[in-house]
């Protein structure tokens, strides 16, 4: 049953085992068994008839044997693992999570972790087979420093702090994607570790290499260590990854990197909406209007699908609001007030503009904005109606 999650205690040490039964007692939503690796085998499910959910296993000795174990295994007859012990470096933390375990609980064990990574993953189980329309929003700058992953992070902030909606931000520049950073994140792996790693991932254990904000948004962020290229991406690669993502959000927000190649057109194709950031000025009126001829070429309906957001706006800059919608063909835009102290602390800080400046005007421009992509309204009473209506509503 999907409000419900089978798991197993697996481990070397009794004690620690033994520690482990009377936290899951507590959890009403958790059925559980367990077991002592016995006869020097590896297998974590050597002789299990009834595949779990879950493997709660503790990795003191041979873990990376344990891994490989369960990992020849079909995907559809392998559990998630949560890990009991303690991760040493990052390096370690890396290869076990590509490896199949969800988190770390660190020993002596906290009960309280435990609990909250355990009915994560009943909620996650309930997501998948309770799937809900799900939309998503494409940041594209028209000009390099537009103010793309600015946005991205704070509209998809909003989504999440205002409008209580379980939003993802996937951060698509393979090398120097500074989403995270926007939110003060220091990410351990990234959207590159995805792309580029085990086939087998599915929508649990994608979770993994999600970077978690207080707000609840979840960030798969520019991956930390090392660079990829965007050449090697395999666009079923990246449908695959989507695909996935969207069994388990409401929203998602891609920050899309300045760059029109086969991936990120099929990034853009299926984007309810595409936010086109530029501000006024010649050049980036100039790369705009060649951007929007470019993805006219290549994108179905694609003006009903485009916003512009003219960001940092001001009412006596050289390129008014006119010029641009009259060089855009009076494409659906708005406009972002121009407040660069106040949204260059908020960044230096790492803190979002609902949360450092909710009442300003460049913060209410973006909540506007974010209720008008995601089809959601705050009630007056405080309660959240969500609102969906056609495939792209209107700006």
């Amino acid at each position: 049953m999907p409000n419900s999650m089978k798991l197993l205690i697996v481990g070397h040490c009794k004690e620690t085992v033994a520690s482990l039964e009377p936290v899951l007692r507590k959890i009403p939503t958790v059925k559980f068994d367990s077991r002592l690796f016995t006869n020097g085998t590896v297998d974590p499910l050597y002789g299990v008839r009834d595949i779990p959910d879950v493997i709660l296993l503790e990795l003191t000795h041979n873990w990376e044997d344990k891994l490989k174990a369960l990992n020849v295994r079909p995907p559809a007859h392998r559990p998630k693992v949560l890990a009991v012990g303690a991760a040493e470096d990052a390096a370690v933390l890396r290869r076990a999570i590509q490896g199949g375990v969800r988190d770390f609980l660190n020993v002596p064990i906290d009960p309280s972790e435990v609990e909250t990574a355990l009915n994560k993953l009943v909620e996650e189980k309930r997501a998948v087979h309770n799937p809900v329309p799900q939309r998503m929003t494409a940041i594209f700058n028209a000009k390099g420093g537009s103010g793309g992953s600015l946005l991205a992070s704070n509209l998809s902030h909003i989504m999440a702090a205002e409008l209580g909606l379980r939003v993802a931000l996937i951060d698509l520049d393979l090398q120097l994607g500074t989403s995270a950073l926007c939110l003060d994140l220091d990410p351990t792996l990234g959207i590159g570790d995805v792309l580029f790693g085990t086939e087998d991932v599915d929508a649990i254990a994608l979770q993994g290499y999600m970077t978690h904000h207080d707000s609840g948004l979840d960030v798969l962020a520019s991956t930390p260590h090392g660079f990829f290229s965007s050449v090697e991406v395999l666009t079923s690669r990246m449908d695959q990854i989507l695909n996935l993502v969207a069994q388990s959000y409401d929203h998602v927000v891609v920050d899309v990197p300045r760059m029109i190649d086969p991936t990120t057109l099929s990034v853009l194709a299926r984007a309810d909406r595409i936010v086109l950031v530029m501000q006024q000025y010649l050049a980036h009126l100039h790369d705009a209007k060649r951007i929007v001829q470019g993805l006219r070429g290549h994108i179905e309906n694609i003006d009903e699908r485009l916003v512009v957001a003219i960001n940092r706006y001001q009412n006596k800059a050289s390129v008014s609001a006119r010029d641009i919608a009259q060089g855009l063909n009076h494409l659906t835009s708005i406009e972002i007030p121009n407040d660069y102290k106040r949204v260059c602390t908020a960044e230096e800080l790492g803190v979002p503009l609902y949360t450092h400046s909710r009442s300003a005007p460049v913060s209410k421009a973006l909540r506007q904005l974010a209720r008008n992509l995601s089809g959601v309204t705050p009630h007056k009473k405080g309660l959240f109606k969500r609102i969906f209506t056609d495939r792209h509503p209107s700006v």
